[in-house]
C-alpha cells in the first residue's frame, strides 16, 4: 500500500463505520488503559495492568501468546520509565517520534524476554504501548506488514522500523488534506484512526471480526469507576 493512495475522506468514513460497530469495546479498553497510568507512573505491576495485557491479547487476536505472558508483560511494563507526557495528546509529530516509538517497543520486547517470555512479542508489545500511548506508538502486526508490502524475510526490528516510518508518513499525508478523519470518540489519535482505517481496508468491512458482547465486564470486575 502506497501512502499516496490514502484518502482522508475515505479514512473518515472507515473510522466512522469502525467506531459505530466497536464503540463500546474501544471505550472500555481506553478506560482500562487510563486506569493503568497511576500504577505505571509508580512502577507497580498490578492486576489492572495485567488485565490490560490480556484484554488486548484476547480482543485484538494476538496469536500464540502463552498465559504466563500476562504477568510477565505487566512486570516488564512496570520496569519501564513512565512520565505523564507518555499519556498526553499531542497535535504535532515530533522530530524524534519514529526513534521514540521503535525504542519503546523494542525495550518492552527485550524486557519481556529477559523475564522469561519465550519469543519476541513485537505485535503484543506494540499493541499494549499503542493503547497506553495512542498518540506516539504505531501498531505492528502481520496484517500491517502485508498491507505495506514488507518481505517475510525481514526480521521484526527491520519490519517495525519500516512500519513506523510508513505510518507517520501516512498521517502527514492524510492531515494535509484538511479533512477531519480521526473520528469523534477518544482517543482521537491519528495513529489509532489510521489503524482502524487500515483494518477496514484490509477486510474489516466484511464484518468477520468478533464484537465482544460485554466489553465493560472486565471494568466492573476490577471495580473501576469509568471517568
Amino acid at each position: 500500500m502506497d501512502v499516496s493512495t490514502l484518502n482522508a475522506k475515505q479514512a473518515a468514513k472507515a473510522v466512522s463505520l469502525f467506531n459505530a460497530k466497536y464503540f463500546e469495546m474501544e471505550q472500555a479498553l481506553y478506560c482500562l488503559s487510563k486506569h493503568c497510568r497511576g500504577d505505571l507512573l509508580k512502577g507497580n505491576s498490578s492486576g489492572v495492568v495485567e488485565a490490560l495485557v490480556w484484554t488486548i491479547k484476547s480482543w485484538w487476536g494476538v496469536q500464540g501468546v502463552r498465559f504466563e505472558t500476562k504477568a510477565l508483560a505487566a512486570q516488564a511494563l512496570s520496569k519501564m520509565i513512565w512520565i505523564q507526557d507518555h499519556f498526553e495528546e499531542t497535535s504535532n509529530i515530533h522530530p524524534n517520534a519514529e526513534e521514540f516509538a521503535y525504542e519503546r517497543v523494542s525495550e518492552l520486547v527485550s524486557a519481556m524476554v529477559n523475564l522469561g517470555v519465550s519469543r519476541q512479542e513485537f505485535s503484543l508489545s506494540s499493541k499494549i504501548l499503542h493503547c497506553l500511548s495512542p498518540w506516539q506508538i504505531p501498531v505492528y502486526d502481520s496484517f500491517v506488514r502485508k498491507s505495506i508490502g514488507i518481505p517475510t524475510t525481514w526480521n521484526h526490528h527491520e519490519a517495525y522500523l519500516k512500519i513506523i516510518h510508513w505510518q507517520f508518513s501516512a498521517i502527514g499525508k492524510l492531515s494535509e488534506e484538511g479533512v477531519i478523519w480521526t473520528g469523534d470518540i477518544v482517543p482521537k489519535s491519528p495513529l489509532r484512526a489510521l489503524d482502524k482505517y487500515m483494518w477496514w481496508l484490509g477486510g474489516g468491512s466484511e464484518g468477520k471480526a468478533v464484537v465482544v458482547r460485554e466489553p465493560w465486564k472486565i471494568i466492573n470486575q476490577l471495580g473501576i469507576v469509568p471517568s
